[in-house]
């Protein structure tokens, strides 16, 4: 899912990966998750203090960041006391409707990552890149 919403152009995001001739010579069914794991990589070497998380990381981190933002640059929030995601800014006229359901760190990854802590601080996550 790509998308012209982020918020936070600091970050690269999936249209800047869709950009790259890489991703572009991918084939059409995996097209998505090379675009998903090029901004993973943008991400880490453009912002080598921040945690980011592939999308097929499903594993939980611990500690679990209170943020993220999403590969299309949206900001995700847990619940501590359910240990769910929900996205704050949520509209049904701008996001596809999954994005205003609760949703696990599993969910979350596979379908909106990859996932970046806001915070400069690499020992979110246990130190995972």
């Amino acid at each position: 899912m790509s998308s012209k919403r982020s918020k936070n152009p600091a970050l690269p995001v999936l249209d800047d990966a869709f950009r790259l001739a890489s991703v572009k010579d991918a084939e059409e069914s995996t097209r998505d998750l090379a675009a998903r794991l090029a901004t993973t990589e943008l991400r880490r070497v453009s912002h080598p203090g921040r945690v980011t998380w592939e999308p097929t990381d499903q594993a939980e981190p611990v500690p679990v960041p209170p943020t993220v933002v999403d590969g299309d640059g949206d900001l995700w929030l847990r619940d501590r006391g359910a240990g769910t995601w929900t996205m704050p800014e949520f509209n049904p006229k701008e996001f596809p409707a999954r994005c205003g359901e609760v949703l696990t760190w599993n969910e979350l990854a596979r379908e909106f990552g990859p996932l970046t802590a806001l915070a400069d601080d690499r020992r979110i996550g246990g130190g995972r890149r």
